[in-house]
């Protein structure tokens, strides 16, 4: 029997697609550890606690720190966050463009969502605030559809009940009059659906300038234009939430404290740093993130950096950073005949914090032409359960090649001088000092 053989140059590049499938996804575990796994985590000591303070720490001369979370870092003058312009596939999620997205990037202060969003107008936000008003819309339309269809068959069925003689199909007629009292009923469910609609579907006042929020039945939502960015709120309704008017109260509480803030401008007081974005807080709130960052002269690698209070809101129990760095160094031995190189798994330092570190960098060229390297790196601490002071942490570099996303210059640059820089910013990574102290600290000594 002849066998079907595949061309080399496909069968190159199918391995060159599932080698940028494990780059992308990494084999990284989720937060949330299975139950059979998930220890009571105990509490951490007064050593661990300074630690992730950093004590004795100094920036490098002249080095800038960015923020995000409850955590700050050294960053260099041409750090970029990975936001987009506002629109239906970009704007809703960030990621630098289409092609390069962060890994699971999202950003969460509690139960509510925050997007950011740039370069953004008024008419950007008030464009964004219609589209909610466009699904209260076309809901009403669909209920008032459904309402004429049920009248029509309701109209048909008396027809027939009071003319039998034009029953030329023979139908059942005694089966119509409780059809019809259930059409009725179903009329009647679906205009109190059209009235809650127009009653729980409404704007709202932020109670801040160039904002606009809306109540979508049980959501909420708020667009703020600070700068030329576009910034948008999100509570939503599920299993376990505070009731809807709890909700509402902390929805624009949260919206009068936000403060925009300039890349590079840290504060010095207790809250939450999201991009070009600043939520102050009593350092209780919840934070549940990662968002990628990159720096122009390398605009092919990026770094996810991602920061989650362990046993809150979506997150079980904490980052199993051992695992994940085995997963991701374990991608070099599934693609055969390509030049794979395996990155540990070791332990490094997130800042003073004791993680883990795993990688792959794969040759990703066709045979016979030069090496094109990609790469991807995972970093993770575990944290500790409830602890704002020590959250989980993970740093994710990831590489992306011209073939990939073609509005790249250039491919990634050698693998060495990415680690070097990711090496050079988990150093520095560490708990945002702040006055008055975050409370887990209070009465802490060294």
């Amino acid at each position: 029997m002849m066998q079907a053989h595949m061309p080399s140059t496909l069968m190159g590049r199918s391995l060159v697609g599932l080698a940028f499938a494990i780059l992308m996804l990494g084999c990284k575990p989720s937060g949330a550890q299975s139950e059979s796994k998930r220890r009571p985590a105990p509490k951490p000591t007064a050593e661990q606690l300074l630690a992730a303070t950093q004590p004795g720490y100094s920036s490098p001369s002249g080095t800038r720190q960015e923020c995000l979370g409850r955590l700050v870092f050294d960053a260099a003058e041409s750090m970029q966050w990975g936001i987009m312009k506002p629109g239906l596939w970009s704007g809703d999620r960030y990621r630098f463009t289409e092609k390069m997205p962060g890994k699971g990037d999202d950003l969460w202060v509690g139960n509510i969502q925050i997007t950011v969003m740039a370069p953004a107008t008024q008419a950007d936000i008030q464009s964004m605030a219609d589209e909610i008003d466009a699904k209260k819309d076309n809901g009403i339309f669909e209920y008032q559809k459904m309402i004429e269809t049920r009248k029509f068959g309701i109209s048909e069925a008396n027809r027939l009940l009071n003319n039998p003689s034009q029953n030329v199909n023979g139908e059942d007629l005694s089966t119509y009059p409780a059809m019809i009292a259930k059409d009725m009923a179903e009329i009647a469910e679906t205009e109190t659906r059209i009235a809650n609609i127009q009653k729980d579907w409404h704007p709202l006042d932020p109670g801040i300038p160039d904002a606009l929020a809306y109540a979508a039945g049980p959501d909420l939502y708020a667009y703020v234009l600070r700068e030329g960015r576009a910034y948008k709120f999100l509570s939503a309704s599920g299993e376990g939430q505070p009731k809807f008017e709890e909700r509402e109260r902390a929805f624009l509480d949260l919206l009068k404290r936000f403060q925009f803030r300039k890349l590079y401008e840290v504060p010095s007081v207790p809250g939450i740093c999201v991009p070009y974005g600043f939520i102050p807080d009593d350092g209780r709130l919840n934070v549940r993130l990662a968002v990628s960052l990159r720096y122009a002269d390398r605009p092919g690698v990026i770094y996810t950096l991602g920061t989650s209070v362990v046993g809150e809101e979506g997150v079980n129990g904490p980052e199993d950073s051992m695992l994940g760095a085995m997963g991701r160094a374990g991608a070099a031995g599934v693609v055969p005949g390509r030049d794979a190189q395996r990155m540990g798994p070791h332990k490094v330092k997130i800042g003073a914090l004791e993680a883990h570190q795993g990688g792959v960098s794969l040759n990703v060229a066709d045979q016979g032409k030069p090496a094109v390297r990609s790469y991807s790196v995972y970093t993770g601490y575990g944290g500790f359960a409830h602890s704002r002071v020590l959250p989980n942490i993970t740093l994710d570099m990831r590489s992306f090649t011209r073939e990939q996303e073609p509005t790249l210059e250039q491919n990634p640059p050698p693998v060495e001088e990415s680690m070097a820089r990711m090496d050079a910013l988990l150093k520095s990574i560490r708990l945002r000092p702040t006055q008055p102290l975050m409370p887990e600290l209070v009465g802490v000594k060294p």
